[in-house]
């Protein structure tokens, strides 16, 4: 696999931080990205950075609390995070500077760390979209694959094709468990969270 499958890294937070007490925005959102990164790169990122995988075991052990209220704040105030759709020169939906040829699927809400691992595997596996990265999410029960698509076709009709499949595929018919495909952002600027993994899956 060559490295042109390039995208933006922002570094947190990736929603404004505000004083408690007062309200007043004390950190504002990173919008501007910190620099391009290739597949490799943010394949080496969750597999090898130490800090990332310090957060990474923080926001699982307040998962593991069932303490959504923590686990959605560390995500949001101390998670790097990328675009995967393409390069940016801000995190907004119009400043697209080149496509990456990469649209990224989530499942979330998984039972357990295990079936994750199991689900990790199965997406990398998958003859249709022979995902290039695959790895379990921030809170150990979520699984999210940067799949690419063929050129010329466009981002936004790419990734509601696989969302679609995986859900078809992968999801669940039982909407009150939460288990599924995450659909909130099909926009090409749909950020994604990087997280500790050292058994993620890189198609070299």
């Amino acid at each position: 696999m060559e490295n042109f499958f390039k995208m933006s890294l922002f570094m947190p937070p990736i929603s404004p931080i505000k004083d408690q007490a007062t309200g007043k925005v004390t950190k504002p959102a990173s919008l501007v990205p910190q620099q391009t990164v290739d597949l490799t790169q943010v394949y080496q990122l969750i597999t090898a950075n130490e800090r990332l995988a310090r957060l990474t075991d923080d926001i699982r052990r307040a998962a593991e609390r069932n303490d959504s209220d923590a686990v959605r704040l560390m995500k949001q105030q101390t998670l790097p995070y990328v675009t995967p759709c393409g390069i940016f020169s801000r995190r907004r939906s119009d400043c697209l500077r080149e496509a990456s040829g990469l649209v990224v699927v989530d499942i979330d809400h998984l039972e357990s760390a295990e079936e994750a691992g199991l689900l990790r595997q199965q997406l990398f596996d998958d003859p249709y979209l022979q995902p290039l990265l695959v790895f379990v999410s921030p809170t150990g029960r979520g699984v999210k694959a940067f799949v690419p698509y063929t050129a010329g076709q466009d981002a936004s009709d790419a990734v509601c094709r696989a969302m679609d499949y995986v859900h078809c595929m992968y999801g669940t018919d039982a909407p009150r468990s939460g288990k599924g495909v995450d659909t909130s952002g099909k926009d090409i600027v749909r950020s994604c969270f990087l997280c500790h993994d050292e058994k993620a899956l890189m198609r070299r």
